[in-house]
């Protein structure tokens, strides 16, 4: 037998209930960035050039990722991200490289400079992380983003 998630019903109760998850959301995405600003400044990065540089670091992205790739990742506009990437290039976090499975294209990749001040970011970001998260269990934390991604794949279907 398969259960349905109960829907968000039209009541007034619903509506407030609704709005006040998206105002937390809100608020909470605009202090963490104030926050996270703050923790970085140390390393010089923004946070835009630490999710862009965090995004890069996984391992299975050494050759690189296309600028559509980091857009969809992200969910970011093309026009916001290539500003920021302009300037880390000028700050040689990054390089574009030519794409090996389609050389009319370009990859955008961490160079070792990059990567050595992605290490550095790493270790203040994970502290604050783990302040930010510290009254949270696995579980909750868990089952907050299987949340958010539900909101995510809500929003993208509208």
């Amino acid at each position: 037998m398969m259960m349905t998630q109960p829907q968000l019903g039209q009541g007034s109760e619903n509506r407030v209930l609704a709005q006040r998850l998206f105002l937390r959301l809100y608020q909470t995405v605009n202090i963490s960035l104030r926050a996270v600003s703050r923790v970085l400044i140390g390393v010089g990065m923004s946070p835009q050039q630490w999710s862009i540089l965090d995004s890069l670091s996984r391992p299975d992205l050494v050759e690189g990722m296309t600028v559509n790739g980091l857009v969809e990742y992200l969910m970011v506009s093309r026009q916001s991200l290539n500003g920021v990437l302009k300037r880390m290039e000028d700050l040689n976090y990054i390089e574009r490289v030519i794409n090996p499975n389609d050389r009319r294209s370009r990859k955008i990749r961490l160079t070792k400079h990059g990567r050595e001040v992605w290490g550095k970011a790493c270790d203040e970001t994970q502290q604050f992380y783990q302040e930010s998260l510290k009254h949270m269990s696995e579980e909750e934390i868990n089952a907050s983003i299987a949340a958010f991604e539900q909101i995510q794949a809500n929003v993208k279907a509208l």
